[in-house]
């Protein structure tokens, strides 16, 4: 397989921005097709570096005998394209850190292990290390965990995503629920979906932390969950009636 020809920041930056007037309506649209091909051209050169990541990662966990499943993505251009135009549509382009993605899920629900696998993953790539987000101690509104360290390999930025098998689940059902029902709830927001998955994080935090779940969250869950099961049991029926 022949290498993608590399691909400047300048020209990567001007095709976004050519990408995002077009969206606005500021440019013609037959700029689309030589800004895409460039996008399409620097996400691909992302594809060995990945494939690296992956590789060393799988041996990091084998040689300290940790259990867990790594698995790896390139982000798929419609992404790509929807992040710069419409939910990020100031960020440059060349600056995007998950255009490359490693993820590290363990077998375990034990935090601790998955704070020893981040010292682990730090301590591997050192200053190849160039930023994290612990969305562990501090979770997205949404109620999303991890832990997400960027490492730069091969002159590349890969973004390593580490969960516990219950961080995992709950990524794992929002994800199933975004496509079952058309709508990216993975995203902060106010919605049934969105206040279910908030509340289950929280109910998912106590289980960790060995607590007893307070009445008042038990009973606004098992609200959420009856009025999410009433809503998909509808749509079941009639797949017209999306409301979530």
């Amino acid at each position: 397989m022949v290498d993608p020809a590399p691909v400047s920041k300048s020209a990567v930056r001007k095709a976004g921005s050519a990408l995002r007037r077009i969206a606005r309506g500021e440019a013609p649209e037959d700029g689309r097709e030589a800004a895409l091909a460039t996008i399409d051209a620097y996400r691909r050169s992302f594809a060995k570096p990945l494939e690296t990541v992956n590789d060393e990662l799988v041996a990091l966990l084998a040689s300290h005998g940790i259990d867990a499943e790594v698995s790896q993505r390139l982000k798929r251009m419609p992404t790509i394209v929807e992040k710069i135009t419409q939910r990020e549509a100031e960020l440059d382009l060349s600056r995007m850190q998950d255009i490359g993605g490693c993820r590290v899920v363990l077998d375990s629900d034990d935090v601790a292990d998955l704070r020893r696998l981040e010292g682990l993953v730090r301590d591997h790539w050192g200053d190849g290390c160039k930023r994290s987000s612990n969305y562990v101690d501090r979770p997205r509104e949404s109620g999303y965990r991890a832990i997400h360290i960027v490492v730069v390999q091969d002159g590349r930025m890969i973004e390593i995503q580490l969960r516990t098998q219950r961080m995992h689940l709950w990524a794992e059902l929002v994800e199933s629920l975004s496509g079952v029902l058309g709508t990216n709830y993975k995203q902060d927001g106010d919605s049934l979906v969105q206040d279910y998955a908030r509340q289950l994080s929280l109910v998912m935090q106590a289980v960790e932390r060995g607590e007893i779940i307070g009445e008042d969250d038990q009973l606004k869950f098992d609200d959420l969950t009856k009025k999410l099961q009433t809503m998909l049991a509808q749509i079941e029926e009639d797949p017209n009636d999306i409301r979530g």
